[in-house]
């Protein structure tokens, strides 16, 4: 029986990551290192928002609420009634 000489799968190379992987703890150690300065301000609503859902992606509320509110600090300010119609 001839070899194999498919060059389709390697096994002795792990499979390439999502580039979404570990992508909370590269927010929290530019955070810890540069300081909020260094975040947008849909990075650090991010961050408030990991406290919630644990193993769900905010970045697509965190655009959303930005959006909608202008800024970080309208976002946190907002009635809670205003940000729970934004999750919709």
């Amino acid at each position: 029986m001839p070899a194999n000489t498919s060059d389709t799968s390697d096994e002795s190379e792990p499979a390439e990551e999502p580039h979404y992987h570990g992508h909370r703890m590269r927010l929290r150690e530019r955070f810890h290192g540069a300081g909020p300065d260094a975040l947008s301000d849909y990075e650090l609503l991010e961050m408030v928002l990991f406290a919630a859902q644990p193993r769900r992606d905010m970045k697509p509320l965190a655009k959303k609420l930005i959006a909608k509110f202008g800024s970080f600090a309208e976002v946190i300010h907002a009635p809670k009634r205003d940000c729970a119609r934004s999750r919709a």
